[in-house]
């Protein structure tokens, strides 16, 4: 029975940790973004690269940041209250960036013909 009840209690703490969301997905718009006319993959006139290959999570002061592109990406920090650019880095596929300060913050995503933007906290 004991058993039992250990295994219950962890069920339930595993059951809140997901419901409350450590990690929370930063919420990224297309600041700006290009198809060159000469790419042979422009099949049809307006059509762009899928942004949705760029994202970004923070959990705590730890900034996960991917971009699934297959071209070199570039990630800025920018502490929205001095305007101070915290991070650049450049990476492939994924990186994680600590940031050592709380406050507000905006990132932004670089990879390719786009650059993606967002904002988030660090508490």
């Amino acid at each position: 029975m004991k058993k039992v009840f250990i295994l219950a209690l962890f069920v339930l703490g595993m059951c809140n940790v997901s419901a409350f969301g450590m990690v929370q997905e930063v919420i990224l718009t297309e600041l700006y973004s290009i198809m060159p006319l000469d790419d042979p993959g422009n099949t049809s006139v307006g059509t762009r690269p899928d942004p949705t290959q760029i994202r970004a999570s923070i959990d705590g002061n730890q900034l996960s940041v991917g971009a699934d592109t297959d071209a070199p990406a570039y990630v800025e920090v920018i502490d929205e209250e001095t305007g101070e650019v915290v991070v650049e880095e450049e990476f492939e596929g994924e990186t994680e960036v600590t940031i050592d300060q709380t406050g507000s913050y905006i990132v932004q995503i670089y990879s390719g013909n786009t650059v993606m933007t967002g904002e988030f906290e660090v508490e």
